[in-house]
């Protein structure tokens, strides 16, 4: 008999999802939690260092500059081999502190910190002249005990074309309450990408583990993929990475992440409509993953940083939100009514909606850093997170869709190999069984039964009466049977039951068995005849020893016991 399909019952899916969720959701608890309690209140003073900057750029002085409007005085762009002073004509104020520090945010440059025109650290300036890759991020500098009083000087060596002028204010304050200060101006973008990259892989492992054999799976990988991107992403976009790996690293991390972003979202549009004519939308994904490799290749290889692709890249992901508008308008028209397909593209949407915007903001150079505005260091985290829970319900879909089809499936299996009437295999399972049989090397044993008087009991009594002696004979057959042999209906009133290993005179026992339960039977419903007739035979009997054959025998002895039988009753 063939084993029974596995079927999803609704306590075994929450039995299967919960642990996932419940430990997805304790390790962003702890993180947030350990994040909120590394955060406090300031123990010293920390101050701004806002006014008072003089610049000095190629050979010209800008006096009382404010260094996040420096664009407006300098221009917008750097270029390499360009070198920035700025000079902070106000002393620096004493702020009490056990280990004063300044910290502030560089772009593909390498530093020198001055302090009354006297070198106190330098970063990078060996790589000044050479193609080493020095990223975008956060510094902290110690200074000095003896800093109070004393004028500030960061000299900048930019190393990088195309690099943007406009500078975020320095802080100055005690190292760690600097430390604190900026990792709490990402807390919501970090929480948020922790999240997503554990999201991501947590459902990238339950879809690959547990749903890999079902259908559909593939919109679950690509999401799970695309949280985890994002969340990559969205980690060194908001230097909360900074903290943890060299501005290097993590600004390649960055640009590599947003560029595959393109080409998943072509892949999830093709999976989302499968139906439809993609050849436009596969040729976008392949070119875009082209580039996309292309870029971090020849970063890798120090040929050409890696972001320098911005332009090209924007290129293709504008094509990407014009087929996105395309497939939306068709969904929208055609009024589809695939609420997997409409719920997935709604949180696509919104993640899309949300970088546009922040992209747009950034290329109008309203901020110089998404710290200054809170709605923007919000904006693609909310997004993210509505993007996560539109997966949720299309996983509760998913699943649900899955249970409907094990069911159907289970059904289906019931009706092609288990008897309807009696609840027992039927021909199909036993021609099955048969064929396994036929490449044993063990003597196995074949029992051929038949009804007696079945005809009798249908054309007298009905067949609701044939019915009955048909269950209660199958009810008597697997009660004498169940464990030693596999038993079946392979016809109306015939029956057959498998040995793979079975001593005769065991056997022999075991039918005086039935005779008695049939005898029992009898008395207990005298409206039907409860007997049978029977033989069996083993492989080693057959020459050929093959099933068909060893059938064979057995069926020829039944009908001698059946001829037996009649012959008995006419005599009588």
């Amino acid at each position: 008999m063939p084993p029974s399909p596995c079927v999803f019952t609704g306590s075994s899916l929450c039995v299967c999802l919960c642990p996932h969720l419940l430990f997805l959701w304790g390790v962003l608890v702890h993180f947030r939690l350990e994040i909120l309690e590394f955060y406090s209140k300031p123990e010293y003073p920390w101050i701004p260092l806002e006014d008072g900057w003089t610049v000095q750029y190629r050979n010209e002085q800008y006096v009382n500059t404010d260094l996040e409007q420096l664009g407006k005085d300098i221009g917008p762009i750097l270029e390499k081999g360009d070198t920035l002073t700025l000079n902070r004509v106000i002393p620096l104020s004493n702020i009490d502190a056990p280990f004063p520090a300044i910290v502030f945010k560089t772009q593909f440059s390498a530093y020198e910190i001055y302090l009354d025109n006297k070198l106190i650290h330098d970063n990078n300036t060996d790589k000044v002249s050479g193609i080493d890759f020095l990223g975008i991020g956060f510094n902290f500098v110690n200074l000095p005990l003896d800093f109070a009083g004393k004028k500030l000087s960061i000299k900048l060596y930019i190393t990088e074309n195309n690099t943007r002028s406009d500078i975020l204010t320095p802080l100055l304050g005690n190292f760690d309450d600097l430390y604190r200060i900026v990792l709490h101006s990402a807390l919501i973008p970090a929480f948020t990408s922790i999240f997503l990259i554990v999201f991501g892989i947590v459902f990238l492992i339950i879809s690959l583990v547990f749903y890999l054999k079902s259908s559909g799976i593939s919109t679950q990988v690509i999401c799970s993929v695309l949280s985890t991107i994002l969340g990559f992403w969205m980690l060194n976009f908001y230097d909360v990475a900074d903290f943890y790996v060299s501005p290097s690293f993590a600004t390649f991390v960055e640009f590599s992440a947003l560029y595959l972003l393109a080409p998943l979202l072509y892949i999830f549009l093709h999976i989302l409509h499968k139906r439809q004519k993609n050849s436009v939308v596969l040729f976008l994904c392949a070119c875009s993953s082209a580039f996309a490799i292309l870029f971090i290749v020849l970063h890798l290889l120090n040929i050409v940083h890696i972001h320098h692709f911005q332009v090209p890249y924007y290129f293709m992901s504008a094509i990407g939100l014009v087929m996105l508008i395309i497939y939306v308008y068709k969904d929208l028209h055609y009024k589809s009514k695939n609420l997997s397909r409409f719920i997935l593209m709604l949180g696509l949407c919104t993640i899309v909606t949300t970088l546009l915007i922040y992209e747009i903001t950034s290329a109008l150079k309203l901020f110089v850093d998404y710290r200054q505005a809170s709605v923007l260091s919000m904006l693609v985290s909310l997004g993210a997170l509505f993007f996560v829970i539109c997966q949720l319900l299309n996983h509760f879909i998913f699943m649900t869709r899955m249970f409907a089809q094990r069911k159907e499936y289970a059904s289906l299996t019931q009706i092609a190999y288990i008897d309807n009437l009696t609840d027992i295999p039927n021909r199909v399972s036993c021609d099955k069984r048969l064929l396994e049989l036929a490449d044993t090397t063990s003597d196995y044993c074949i029992l051929s039964l038949d009804l007696n008087g079945l005809k009798e009991v249908n054309d007298n009594s009905g067949h609701p009466a044939g019915d009955r002696l048909l269950k209660s004979f199958s009810a008597a057959l697997k009660e004498v049977f169940e464990g030693t042999g596999e038993y079946f209906r392979v016809g109306g009133d015939e029956f057959l039951v498998l040995f793979t290993s079975i001593e005769k005179d065991v056997l022999d026992g075991m039918l005086m068995t039935l005779d008695a339960k049939l005898l029992k039977l009898d008395e207990e419903d005298p409206e039907a005849n409860h007997s049978v007739s029977y033989g069996y035979a083993y492989s080693s009997e057959a020459p050929e020893h093959d099933t068909h054959t060893v059938y064979m025998l057995a069926d020829q002895r039944m009908y001698e016991y059946k001829r037996k039988y009649y012959s008995h009753l006419t005599t009588r």
